[in-house]
């Protein structure tokens, strides 16, 4: 009696789960909300995985943000001494493990600016500089800014991540059926690991690759659109070329360019397309206005132009030509300009594997059937991601590897796969065999969970230590040290969740587009032959 009872129950409990799973799925908020609180989890693993310091030029970028301005309060003294600046010690020595890949993070100081510890330094982007960043992003995370170092920096973090998941559900949420395909799998086989580690950090190049990464799509929902969404997703439009345009003087270039492809991309009427372009024209003039006004953008933007030049280095060219598609694998942790962190966290090979491959699988499914137009956009894209690495390093007389990093051109990746992408209004989407989608999840899953690993190991133990579990850690966030949220919690946490995220995004969110697209409302009942009775 008890076992039949218990087996009653665990049938109620599983039909109860049932139901609640196909709740979530026919309801398209409770979806979008479901994967927002899973991002959440994941790419908080990603902002818990490194401590402060841990991104690239983070003693620019912390100082810039703490003493953007000489504010009444501020902790810098802003007195000039031979063009250097006295700021709070902590966000220079924070990064005291930098290029020592077996070097943990427990050799950083007290992280706090109230301690009143000061050090010089020219490396800094204030607003009455000669600076080649926008102010934006600065100020800010300026507002973010206090004297537990610490807590400020993951706050920052999770500002970004939100950022990122709070326009992706809202742009969802407003977009025709046949651009939430292109947005949804343009960020899921673009970000791993390069894209997620961008994304929560305290570096400008998370806002670029926001800014970039949604306003092409944005601009496509408004010109096509119909009512109260496409002015909301004009505001968009002009919120992510803002950012763009506040995070780093080639955003704003990007941001203008991807634009342009994407009007050209829209499968608008040429009367309605018309009719909508003061949208774009005004983002462009904003993008174009901070230029001018932020003192030093434009300088920087024009160095390499004013470089008197009378014979092209022919071997260097071929030399960066061939070698271009490397930075391009840094996107995806492929070595060596796939490292994380100050360039000295190396990815496993198994990285850049499964999320390559997942890329290439999308892409080439995406360009063998597209339309003539979206293949010539694409085209475009590619050339955009070729040409502008190769003129910088020939401006600069460098080789590939050096001045360009991979970080650089991430904001244009996920525009790429996007645009290629791009179906008829009615298409049934990509990858209808759920099958071939869950292999997808799987492999970029994997890499995550991965990479997550590997970028923690980096900072709580260094090179110096191997093995799966990271609890045996020198070094840990000062205010989890007695906490259940360990690093291996982290990992766990931050993983699961992660592939939660995509199982929403790729396999749910696929099969809303399948299902409420036309061909697939049209289809005709399959008649029940005897063999399928079962």
């Amino acid at each position: 009696m008890s076992a039949n009872t218990s087996a009653d129950e665990q049938l109620v409990s599983g039909s109860a789960v049932r139901r609640v799973i196909d709740a979530l799925r026919g309801n398209r908020l409770a979806g979008v909300a479901l994967a927002f609180v899973l991002g959440l989890v994941g790419l908080g693993g990603w902002a818990l995985s490194s401590p402060v310091g841990s991104e690239p030029d983070s003693d620019f970028h912390l100082a810039s943000i703490w003493c953007t301005t000489a504010d009444p309060g501020s902790p810098c003294d802003m007195e000039e001494r031979r063009n250097q600046k006295m700021v709070p010690a902590a966000l220079i020595d924070a990064r005291c493990y930098s290029h020592d890949r077996d070097a943990s993070a427990a050799c950083q100081p007290l992280m706090t600016t109230a301690d009143g510890r000061e050090t010089m330094t020219n490396r800094l982007n204030i607003v009455e500089s000669q600076s080649g960043y926008p102010a934006g992003f600065y100020i800010f995370n300026n507002t973010l800014a206090g004297e537990n170092i610490d807590t400020s920096v993951f706050t920052m973090r999770m500002i970004n991540v939100v950022l990122f998941l709070g326009i992706g559900a809202a742009l969802w949420l407003l977009l025709p059926v046949r651009l939430r395909n292109a947005m949804t799998w343009a960020w899921a086989v673009t970000i791993v690991p390069l894209g997620v580690f961008v994304i929560a950090s305290t570096n400008p190049s998370s806002w670029a690759l926001i800014g970039v990464g949604y306003s092409w799509v944005a601009l496509l929902g408004y010109l096509e659109a119909e009512g109260y969404r496409r002015w909301v997703l004009g505001v968009f439009f002009l919120l992510t070329v803002g950012m763009a345009a506040a995070s780093r003087t080639d955003a704003t270039l990007f941001a203008i360019a991807t634009a342009g492809v994407a009007l050209l991309a829209s499968d608008a009427p040429a009367k309605q397309l018309v009719k909508r372009l003061w949208i774009p024209a005004v983002g462009a003039v904003l993008a174009i206005a901070v230029l001018f006004f932020q003192r030093g953008a434009i300088g920087v933007l024009l160095k390499g132009f004013m470089r008197d030049r009378e014979v092209v280095d022919w071997e260097r060219l071929w030399f960066n030509f061939i070698e271009i598609p490397a930075l391009w694998m840094g996107v995806f942790g492929g070595w060596p300009f796939g490292a994380l962190g100050w360039l000295d966290t190396p990815m496993p090979q198994l990285v850049g594997f499964l999320s390559f491959g997942a890329f290439v699988a999308v892409f080439g499914i995406a360009v063998t059937s597209s339309t003539w137009r979206v293949r010539a956009m694409t085209a475009v894209m590619i050339a955009m991601l070729w040409v502008y690495p190769l003129f910088i390093l020939q401006q600069a007389d460098e080789l590939v590897g050096l001045v360009f990093q991979s970080r650089y051109a991430l904001p244009l990746v996920p525009v790429l796969i996007g645009i290629a992408l791009l179906r008829p209004a009615g298409h049934g989407g990509i990858l209808p065999n759920p099958t071939h989608r869950l292999w997808i999840v799987g492999a970029l899953s994997i890499a995550n969970a991965v990479a997550l690993h590997q970028n923690i190991r980096r900072y709580v133990t260094g090179y110096d230590s191997f093995g799966y579990n990271l609890n045996n850690s020198e070094w840990w966030w000062f205010g989890l040290r007695e906490s259940w949220l360990t690093p291996m919690a982290v990992w766990y946490l931050g993983s699961l969740a992660f592939f939660g995220f995509l199982w929403v995004v790729l396999m749910w969110g696929a099969d809303h587009v399948i299902n409420n697209s036309p061909a697939r409302k049209n289809t005709s009942p399959r008649l029940i032959r005897p063999r399928d009775i079962r």
